[in-house]
């Protein structure tokens, strides 16, 4: 075990005790005597009168899009299993059993977790929006950037102090993780392994989950990450219900779309380097996005689901050096004659030079921070709207509020 790890396992011990989250979990949830028949799931107490034949989640959620999330249910405990599109050797198994219930058999490799969780963390701030649309800003207890943050209930839990912050970027630190003791923490999931925190965090005992809403294939797939964080807090009913809307939204955008002859080359991404350029790949949400918007994504023959691909200058010239649209430009140029001073070759691009690059930074605050990182994983049907508005204004017909998340560059 290395010297860092080490260090974190003596701070979990003096911060949290022998088993600091079952400390933790039995000092905030009172137990609740909850009878023989449960009309809902229970959201803030752990049972005191636990009978076998009871069904404790009478209230499910099914991922019917998501390409890496699937759930079983038992009578008190749900099976929940994540497995990457990205890396085949990452599959993992979720326990998540009803406090106050004992434990099924499982296997060695299984993380258990006792649900409903009252203390969350997450080094993703995908998921900061998704907690205020299920009404569980109150659990949150530490996230990566205490600045980055644009939901209003985020900030104002934060300016209460009720909030640490984790920093890593995303790949957080160990020990402020530990010390903020989560029930939970939500761990970024990387394409690359070796920058994923969830193994070391949970050799020191803590329930980190890998979260990697970005990688999946299907924008209605990314929104259903909703439904993920729903089950650590036993509010499936919640979460399908706002679920069924978002869905109902965004198909009946994509039918607009759906017999559209002239579908327009879309160019992606922005420089990484002086030879190389960082977009995503073809089997991306974000590349299905562009598809039900109407258009032809120039890498649309690229096999990978990756958000962050790196490709040569040369192959996005090659491909994207006719496209009249360039969406997804790196964020928070002021113009687009400043993206151009500081990238020069950008200019040899049709979509810069007729003015039409479009960045995911609407609010921009600085730092990457801006709605899309912390509101767009269960807005896809914003998202679609505003693509739809500007690839097909022709048929851009929804009331739904525009500029929302995408700005075009003046």
């Amino acid at each position: 075990m290395s010297r860092r790890l080490c260090a974190g396992l003596a701070l979990l011990i003096f911060v949290a005790g022998c088993d600091g989250r079952q400390a933790s979990l039995a000092r905030v949830q009172p137990a609740h005597n909850v009878g023989l028949q449960l009309e809902h799931n229970q959201q803030q107490a752990c049972v005191a009168d636990y009978h076998a034949s009871v069904d404790y989640f009478p209230e499910h959620v099914r991922f019917n899009w998501s390409d890496q999330l699937s759930v079983e249910y038992g009578l008190n405990f749900k099976r929940l299993r994540f497995h990457s599109s990205v890396n085949a050797g990452e599959p993992l198994e979720i326990l998540l059993v009803q406090c106050g219930t004992p434990t099924p058999a499982h296997s060695p490799s299984t993380l258990v977790v006792q649900v409903p969780i009252q203390r969350l963390a997450t080094g993703n701030s995908a998921m900061l929006g998704a907690a205020d649309e299920l009404g569980i800003v109150d659990r949150l207890v530490g996230i990566e950037n205490i600045r980055a943050p644009t939901v209003e209930s985020v900030r104002k839990r934060i300016a209460s102090g009720h909030i640490q912050e984790l920093w890593g970027n995303a790949h957080s630190n160990i020990e402020p993780i530990m010390a903020a003791q989560p029930d939970v923490y939500l761990s970024f999931f990387s394409a690359y392994p070796q920058y994923n925190i969830h193994p070391q965090l949970q050799l020191v005992g803590v329930k980190a989950l890998p979260q990697a809403d970005h990688l999946e294939s299907h924008p209605l797939g990314r929104a259903e990450w909703l439904k993920f964080l729903a089950l650590l807090v036993n509010h499936e009913a919640k979460a399908n219900r706002q679920f069924a809307s978002i869905e109902r939204d965004y198909l009946n955008r994509a039918a607009l779309t759906k017999d559209v002859q002239l579908r327009p080359l879309v160019m992606v991404g922005f420089p990484s380097g002086r030879s190389s350029f960082e977009v995503f790949g073809g089997l991306n949400q974000r590349a299905r996005l562009i598809a039900d918007a109407g258009g032809h994504f120039v890498l649309d023959q690229s096999r990978e689901h990756g958000s962050l691909v790196q490709v040569s200058f040369e192959h996005i010239y090659e491909k994207g050096a006719a496209a009249p649209f360039w969406l997804g430009a790196k964020p928070g140029y002021a113009s687009l004659q400043q993206m151009l001073a500081t990238s020069p070759q950008s200019a040899w691009f049709r979509a810069a030079r007729e003015g039409r690059v479009y960045a995911f930074d609407q609010g921009y605050t600085g730092a990457w921070a801006s709605p899309y990182q912390d509101q767009s994983m269960t807005r896809p049907h914003l998202l679609l709207a505003e693509l739809i508005q500007i690839l097909h204004p022709q048929l851009s017909t929804s009331p739904l509020p525009t500029n929302v998340f995408v700005r075009k560059l003046p």
